[in-house]
């Protein structure tokens, strides 16, 4: 019993290593030696480009969604405009239609649905109608820098290139949620950006991607696009780059009940959709790719059971000191989450500096354990066979 339970503890915990810490330092080494840089791109053009806003109830932030886009310094006659509201409910399709006659000189169409069906439905319904040959999605709480969409189009230039993902920066909120968001998403974006040196990288954000519009395809109902639409790149033999230098900018979520179901929704339908392209979770047929999807996306949605089994693991290993020393440190961990979850921002002057560090480890540990309990969430909705289509993130 104890060699499984010690072999159980030390193949999570190698896992787990690698997840949070080795894959990074394995890609920061491999970009290093291939010494491949973020190659130059020229502007794209005569390139068309058709913005995707696809919104539900999204009144509070449309009139500045769409100022935000007319003021791109993209040229205006390669721009358009497309709105597809996913069956609003307030004011939203009226702000929409008025603003469109206030700037009839501009490109822009409204599609308004009835009853809401989801994002993705929503997209499909606009594919018919979308024109560019560049398509950027995005979202009406998402504000672009001025050169965003020239910056992500000059990606473009490269035949090679079928989708490109922009740089998301999340906004200073203080919170515990935000704090381990941030923490999070400044990893994200260094491995993102070894991944598309390394030609491998199969993951995009929503809210500023963009994607030739002749490799999209309808997107399944119960799959977000930015899962599956990386993963019908390259499948397709087309490479998913990062723009660095394209900035969107977004807001970090600060309610914990709502973080909560922002990341059991995106694990459960993203673990879904990387699932539907099997072949390029094989080794044999796709290695870079598959070492990619398994370190990046799918063993980091399965931590929190591996935790699960080393905790089990070193509980029944206990009798030794050394498993004892890690129990332990798991009680530590979970008092700190407790603490994290009502402790204060520290702040200089306010707090000595002992406290203060004290503080920042215990709000980190918290959003971390609040990232595997909606993980876990994920996929249980996922292994269940629940499906999400439409949602509201607003409660």
């Amino acid at each position: 019993m104890d060699t499984v339970a010690t072999c159980t503890f030390w193949i999570a915990f190698a896992t787990l290593f690698h997840i949070y810490l080795g894959y990074e330092k394995l890609l920061r080494v491999f970009a290093a030696l291939l010494r491949r840089q973020p190659p130059f791109y020229a502007d794209p053009a005569d390139t068309t480009v058709t913005v995707l806003l696809t919104v539900h109830n999204e009144a509070d932030n449309i009139i500045a969604r769409l100022d935000n886009l007319l003021g791109q310094d993209f040229p205006a006659d390669r721009l358009d405009i497309f709105i597809v509201s996913d069956g609003s409910t307030d004011e939203t399709v009226a702000l929409a239609d008025t603003y469109i006659r206030q700037h009839a000189s501009r490109r822009i169409t409204l599609l308004p649905l009835t009853g809401q069906n989801g994002k993705s439905m929503a997209q499909n319904q606009a594919l018919p109608h979308l024109k560019g040959e560049i398509v950027v999605l995005t979202d009406a709480a998402t504000r672009f820098a001025p050169d965003f969409i020239s910056q992500i189009s000059s990606h473009f230039t490269d035949p090679k290139v079928g989708c490109v993902t922009g740089t998301v920066a999340f906004g200073k909120d203080q919170s515990a949620v935000a704090h381990g968001q941030n923490r999070y998403w400044q990893s994200e974006m260094t491995m993102r950006d070894c991944e598309s040196r390394l030609n491998i990288l199969v993951v995009a954000s929503g809210q500023a991607m963009a994607v030739r519009r002749q490799l999209l395809r309808p997107l399944p109902a119960h799959v977000g696009d930015d899962c599956i639409i990386p993963l019908d790149v390259v499948a397709a033999g087309a490479l998913v780059r990062h723009a660095a230098t394209a900035i969107a900018h977004d807001v970090n979520e600060t309610r914990i009940h709502r973080e909560l179901r922002a990341r059991a929704r995106m694990t459960a339908r993203n673990w879904t959709g990387t699932w539907m392209h099997p072949r390029l979770l094989s080794p044999l047929h796709h290695p870079g790719l598959a070492f990619a999807l398994w370190s990046h996306k799918l063993l980091r949605w399965l931590s929190p059971v591996l935790l699960a089994m080393m905790a089990g693991s070193a509980l029944l290993l206990s009798h030794m000191p050394f498993y004892a020393v890690t129990c332990g440190l798991g009680v530590v961990f979970t008092v700190c989450a407790g603490i994290g979850l009502i402790a204060p921002q520290p702040t200089e002057g306010s707090h000595p500096a002992g406290l203060r560090l004290f503080l920042r480890l215990s709000r980190l540990c918290f959003a971390f354990a609040l990232a595997q309990f909606g993980f876990l969430k994920g996929l249980w909705i996922a292994m269940t066979g629940k499906r999400i289509h439409a949602y509201s993130n607003r409660r």
